[in-house]
Formats: C-alpha cells, sequence, structure tokens
C-alpha cells in the first residue's frame, strides 16, 4: 500500500496521457504552451505527492485511529446491547420486588389490624398465678386485701370470657380452670361476709355494736364480695342479704324498742294541761301558763318553738339519750321527746337505706369493672352509687344513646325498688315502735294529755322539716312514712284549733243568752274583767307564736282559724263592754284589752314584717283609735 500511488493522482496521469494523444493536428505553435502547462501541473503533482509521501505516517495513523474507533464503537454497542438487556431484567426484578413488597405490606396491615384483638385475647385468657395461688390456696379471712384484688379481677375475667367465642380453643382450655375457682369463690365468700354481720347478732354485743363504722369500714369495703356473688349466684346472694336483713332488723328493732320506752317514760312525767283560751281556770299552774313562767319544770312556752329546726342551739337542744329515762327528775316538753325521736329515725334511717342502696345495688349492665373507692354514706344515693347513674346515661346523644338512657333509668328504678324493699324489710318492725310513741302524742287517750295547737304546729313544722330533709338525703321509703304522720297531725291540729274556738263561743254565747242553759236564767250571765283580759293575752300569745310557726303553704288554712276566733273573741268584748253603762269607761275597757292584745302581737316570736301580723295589728290599731276617740267624745 505504501508503494502505490493516491488513487487522485493516478487519475489526473492518466487524464493528461489521454488528452495528448487526442490531440494529433496540433500546431507547433501551440505546443510549447500545452507542454508548459503539463509541466506545470506535473510539477504541482508531484509537490503533492511528496507532500503527501510526507504525511504518509499520519494517514496511516489516522487510519488505525479511524479503524480502533470502529472497533471501540463496535464494542461500545455491543456493551450497549449487553446492557439493555441486563436493565430489562434488573427492571423486571424490581418490579418482582415491588410486588412482593405490597404483598408483605399487606401481611404487615393485616397483623396490624389482628394483633390488638390478639392482645386482647392474650389478656384475656391469661390468669395471673398470684390470682390461682390466693383462691385456691388462702380463704377471704386469712388475707381479705389479696381475694379483694382477686376476686375484682376474677369477676372482670369472667364477664370478658363470657363474650368470648366459644369455639375459641384457647377458652375452652381455660374455661374449667377459671370455673375451678369461681366455685371457690362461691363457696367461702358468704360464710366470710356473714362472719362480719356475725357482732349484730349477739346478745351481748349486739347493741354495743356500731352499725354505722361496721357498714362503712366492713362491708362498703368488701362490697365487691357481694356484687361478685349477686353476679354469678344470685341465689347464694339472696342468702347474704337475708342474714344481713335479719340481724340489722334485730338490731334496730332492740334499739328503738328501748328508745321509744325511754322517752314513753319521760312523757309520763309531763304534768303539763292545755288551757283553752276560752277557759277560766285561774288555777297556779293556768296564772303560771299565762305569763309565760316555766311550769312543771319545763321550759318557757315561747322557748319551746325552737324545736320546729332540726338545729337547734343550746344545752338542752340536743338529742335526749336513753340514760336520761333513769333520773327521775328528768323533765322534757314533748316537742323535744318527739324531736329526738324523729331525729334518731331520720339519722339511721336515711344512713340505712344509703347503705342498701350502695351495697345491695345490683350490678349494671354497662359496667364491666368493679368500683375503684368507698364514698361516705352521707352522700345521696344516687349519686354515690357505683353504678351509673340516670345523669351520666343521658349526658350522650344519639337514638342508640336514648335506648342507653331509658335502660340505665330502668336499672336505677329497679335498684331503688329492691333498696326500698330491703330497707321495709329491716326498719318496718322498728317503725312500729316509733308509730306507737307518736300515737301516743296525738292520741294519748285524755284529753288532757293532747299538746296544746301551738305544741301540735311545732311538732308539724318540724315534720316538715324532716321530709324535706329526707328528700335531700334521697331516702324513699322514709318520706311516705312521714307523710303518714303530717296526715294524722292536721286533723288533730283543727280539732284542737276547733275547742278553743268553741271555748270561745259557748262564752260568747253565754254573755248574749242563746245557749239553752241561758235561756233558762243558768248560764253564765257576767265576767270578771281580769278574765277578758286573760282571754285577750291568750289570744295575742297564740297568734304570734301561730305567725311564728307559719308556712306560706298553709297559711290559709291556719289563719282562717285565726279569723274565726278573733270573731268571738269580738263577741264576747263586745257583750262585756256593753254592760258598762259609762261610755268612757266602756270604750276606755276596750281600749285598754286592744292595747293588751296588740303589745302580745308585737312582743310575740313572730316577725312583725310578716304580712299577718301587719294586718291583725292594723285590724286592733284601728279599733283601739276609734276607742280613744269615742273616749274623747
Amino acid at each position: 500500500m505504501s508503494a502505490e500511488i493516491p488513487n487522485g493522482h493516478a487519475e489526473d496521469q492518466s487524464l493528461e496521457t489521454e488528452t495528448q494523444l487526442q490531440t494529433p493536428g496540433a500546431g507547433p505553435s501551440r505546443l510549447p504552451a500545452v507542454e508548459q502547462g503539463d509541466e506545470e501541473q506535473m510539477d504541482e503533482e508531484e509537490r503533492d505527492r511528496v507532500s503527501f509521501f510526507k504525511k504518509q505516517a499520519e494517514y496511516l495513523e489516522l487510519e488505525q485511529s479511524v479503524n480502533s474507533s470502529t472497533e471501540l464503537l463496535s464494542s461500545l454497542a455491543s456493551y450497549l446491547s449487553t446492557f439493555q438487556n441486563d436493565l430489562s431484567a434488573v427492571s423486571g426484578q424490581i418490579s418482582d420486588l415491588q410486588g412482593r413488597s405490597s404483598e408483605i405490606d399487606s401481611q404487615l396491615k393485616g397483623r396490624k389490624t389482628i394483633l390488638p384483638p390478639l392482645n386482647a385475647l392474650l389478656t384475656d385468657i391469661t390468669l395471673p398465678p398470684s390470682l390461682v395461688l390466693t383462691l385456691r390456696d388462702t380463704l377471704p379471712s386469712q388475707n381479705p386485701e389479696m381475694w379483694l384484688s382477686a376476686i375484682t379481677q376474677l369477676d372482670s375475667k369472667l364477664q370478658l370470657l363470657s363474650s368470648r367465642s366459644s369455639k375459641v380453643k384457647a377458652v375452652q382450655e381455660l374455661a374449667p380452670i377459671i370455673e375451678g375457682l369461681k366455685l371457690k369463690a362461691l363457696n367461702v365468700l358468704p360464710s366470710f361476709l356473714l362472719s362480719l354481720i356475725k357482732p349484730l347478732k349477739s346478745a351481748s354485743k349486739g347493741l354495743s355494736t356500731n352499725l354505722a363504722v361496721l357498714q362503712t369500714s366492713l362491708l362498703l369495703k368488701y362490697q365487691p364480695f357481694y356484687q361478685f356473688l349477686l353476679r354469678n349466684s344470685p341465689k347464694i346472694a339472696k342468702q347474704v342479704e337475708r342474714g344481713y336483713v335479719t340481724a340489722a332488723r334485730s338490731y334496730y328493732e332492740t334499739g328503738f324498742r328501748r328508745y321509744a320506752r325511754s322517752l314513753g317514760t319521760v312523757k309520763s312525767r309531763i304534768t303539763e294541761k292545755q288551757e283553752l283560751v276560752g277557759s277560766l281556770n285561774t288555777s297556779d299552774a293556768a296564772q303560771n301558763l299565762l305569763n309565760g313562767q316555766k311550769h312543771g319544770g319545763g321550759e318557757k312556752e315561747e322557748d319551746r318553738l325552737r324545736f320546729k329546726d332540726l338545729d337547734v342551739e343550746g344545752e338542752d337542744a340536743g338529742v335526749i339519750l336513753g340514760y336520761m329515762a333513769d333520773e327521775k327528775d328528768f323533765k322534757a316538753p314533748v316537742e323535744a321527746l318527739f324531736r329526738s325521736l324523729a331525729l334518731v329515725l331520720l339519722d339511721n334511717a336515711s344512713s340505712e337505706f344509703t347503705f342498701i342502696v350502695r351495697f345491695f345495688a345490683k350490678p349494671s349492665s354497662s359496667a364491666t369493672a368493679a368500683p375503684t373507692g368507698i364514698r361516705s354514706p352521707i352522700e345521696t344515693p344516687v349519686e354515690s352509687s357505683p353504678n351509673p347513674s340516670f345523669v351520666d346515661l343521658m349526658s350522650d346523644t344519639g337514638r342508640s344513646t336514648s335506648t342507653r338512657q331509658r335502660k340505665g333509668v330502668n336499672e336505677i328504678n329497679e335498684n331503688l325498688k329492691d333498696a326500698e324493699r330491703i330497707w321495709h324489710e329491716v326498719f318496718d318492725s322498728s317503725l312500729e315502735y316509733t308509730t306507737t310513741f307518736f300515737n301516743s302524742i296525738i292520741s294519748p287517750g285524755t284529753s288532757a294529755g293532747i299538746p296544746s295547737v301551738i305544741s301540735l304546729l311545732t311538732i308539724i313544722r318540724l315534720n316538715d322539716n324532716l321530709i324535706n330533709c329526707s328528700d335531700s338525703r334521697g331516702c324513699i321509703p322514709l318520706i311516705t312514712y312521714l307523710n303518714s304522720w303530717k296526715l294524722n297531725l292536721w286533723p288533730v291540729f283543727r280539732k284542737e284549733m276547733d275547742h278553743h274556738i268553741n271555748s270561745l263561743k259557748s262564752l260568747a254565747d253565754d254573755l248574749e243568752g242563746k245557749n239553752l242553759i241561758s235561756s233558762f236564767g243558768l248560764g253564765l250571765k257576767s265576767l270578771k274583767d281580769n278574765h277578758v283580759r286573760q282571754i285577750a293575752k291568750r289570744y295575742g300569745e297564740m297568734f304570734s307564736r301561730t305567725v311564728a310557726l307559719s308556712n306560706a303553704a298553709e297559711e290559709v288554712m291556719i289563719f282562717s282559724s285565726m279569723t274565726r276566733l278573733r270573731t268571738e273573741l269580738i263577741r264576747i268584748l263586745t257583750s262585756q263592754s256593753n254592760k258598762i253603762k259609762s261610755v268612757p269607761e266602756r270604750h276606755s275597757f276596750l281600749s285598754s284589752i286592744y292595747e293588751i292584745i296588740m303589745h302580745e302581737l308585737v312582743s310575740g316570736p313572730g316577725q312583725t314584717t310578716h304580712p299577718k301580723l301587719q294586718s291583725e295589728l292594723s285590724y286592733f290599731r284601728t279599733r283601739e283609735e276609734e276607742a280613744r276617740r269615742r273616749i274623747a267624745a
């Protein structure tokens, strides 16, 4: 290849020779020019040839570079083709990995979904060794605190497993074990609970046992035991209930029997005799009564109005204790005796009802765990019940919530009905003694032993306060019992008011000669002025005390009787004054009587701002001013 002439120059040389051969007829004048041109062309070609020869190495090197580049490009093309094939394979593998990743993600989500119920199942079917050992190897009396925790856990496990499907193998395997633990608890818990109330049945320690402390410190503390029995074996729980009812009934019955007997002993020492407004008795006792002095070892009748309140200040304002009856000189007014009995009944009955509601309440269907704490029995039963109250159940909204509301209210109503039933079983025998003492007050058998109108009204007001207090404490059955007292008190009060009215009416009829006896000249023809003043004083005192004991809801009934009493009093004053011939003396007498009445109205316990007292003062002030004008005339 190095000896060959480049293709371009060889072609030029052959073309030149061919041209020379094809011009045979050319003249001599033209030949030198052609030759000269050929020579120049040949020189140029020679130079080009020489130049090409000089650059032959470069051309060879360039050719080698081109050839190596071609080979390199071929190799690169082959590599790219291989890389493309490998990339396609990798892409396929990535697609496979993405598919496997999606599958793993779905499996992970599935396991996350299964994990909570699986954990819940494991938690439900797992029995702590301490729970099993406590229930299997010990008794409640040996370690009550551990049993309290164990029973709470066991009860929770039973409720949780009952909601599980029996098809679960783990639940099937656990069922015999937990059933055995339940039977063990059902066998030993009743005897333990009954042992707590055993002191109440003791003849020597019964009344010396503080039942309130026993209830709050022991029974309510171990109330989860009873809840466990009630939930798992109502029949056994009923045995515990009957045992408590029997012991508590005996406890209260003995206590109230003795206390009512002691109060009856004190009541028998009361020598107080009711004096009618129109009575003409001028005995020392009656005179002292008119003067507002103590009589029979008692206290001022005006001071006894304070017994209408539940909270009374003073040394002698506390509840009368049973042992005080042993003191022969101890005396107390009938209002104080009634108040003592009523307060003892209120405290014991409301405390017992609160305990019954809390201890014997049926487990709520919505509750899955036992209560975490013990509260004071002073609280309202519905609020302090361990089960959700209807207020809590009604806090949500929605249609489904309405169903829960009705269900919660029905549960509470059922619990209250059961509590009332148990309360009556405990307290009915004790209420017989309180009823007997109450009847001895309002129906003593003799008219001399019936309390005065003011005493009766004081008792009525106290009974109203007892009803309000019972309502605030939530003691429903006691409210019914106290209302029966109220219904029995009002007829007696009206009857005694009629006696006062009739006593004045009889005097007025005698003075006017309207009685049958007066028509034969045998009736009362005249009345001493001192007696009239006594009657006026009694009326003023009674009206003021009635105002002090008045209640807006019953004012019409009470003051209608006082109006009738005033009408008869005016008749007596008119008849008595008409017997005085001197007009100034007559009106002077009336003026003095009106002043006595107004003095008693103002100085009495009734508030002078009371509308009824203001009206009464205005009535007698007008008459007194009229009498003074006539005296001056």
